[in-house]
């Protein structure tokens, strides 16, 4: 068996474990006990949503940002920090739009919303910038000398 097959293995147990251990966790939760087909419902709904609307968004960005677009060299930066950003926009966004609606209970929604999303969402601009400048730089190729001519 090659390491390449065995490292692959290793990772759909791992996997399949964790999805044991969170389908176990879920099944046994004392909250859920009555409302279990509104969970299956739920879980219905995030492969809608991930199906229907996150994965065109990749598609879409990767085309956007194809190989005449972006450089090779930056690309995967400039591809890891928008995935960055759109999971983080697709976390935080509905704490952001029911920041001010805690119907009298200050305490069911108490953090700056929108200004720590924003400052997430800047720490990863200027980590792309930084990875896509990097990679750039080194991705340069320095000018060399002509080598002199040899005399017979």
């Amino acid at each position: 068996m090659s390491r390449t097959l065995r490292v692959r293995l290793a990772l759909v147990v791992a996997g399949l474990s964790l999805l044991v251990f969170g389908v176990q966790g879920l099944l046994g939760e004392p909250y859920l006990m009555g409302h279990l087909l509104e969970v299956v419902f739920w879980a219905a709904g995030g492969i809608v949503l991930h199906d229907g609307a996150w994965m065109p968004l990749v598609l879409a960005a990767g085309l956007l940002f194809g190989r005449a677009a972006v450089p090779d060299r930056v690309r995967g930066a400039l591809t890891a920090g928008l995935m960055t950003a759109i999971a983080l926009t697709a976390v935080g966004l509905p704490a952001v739009v029911r920041e001010h609606d805690h119907k009298g209970n200050a305490t069911l929604l108490p953090l700056p919303y929108l200004r720590n999303w924003l400052l997430l969402l800047a720490a990863v601009v200027l980590g792309t910038a930084v990875a896509g400048a990097v990679l750039w730089w080194r991705g340069r190729t320095p000018k060399r000398a002509v080598p002199p001519r040899r005399v017979r």
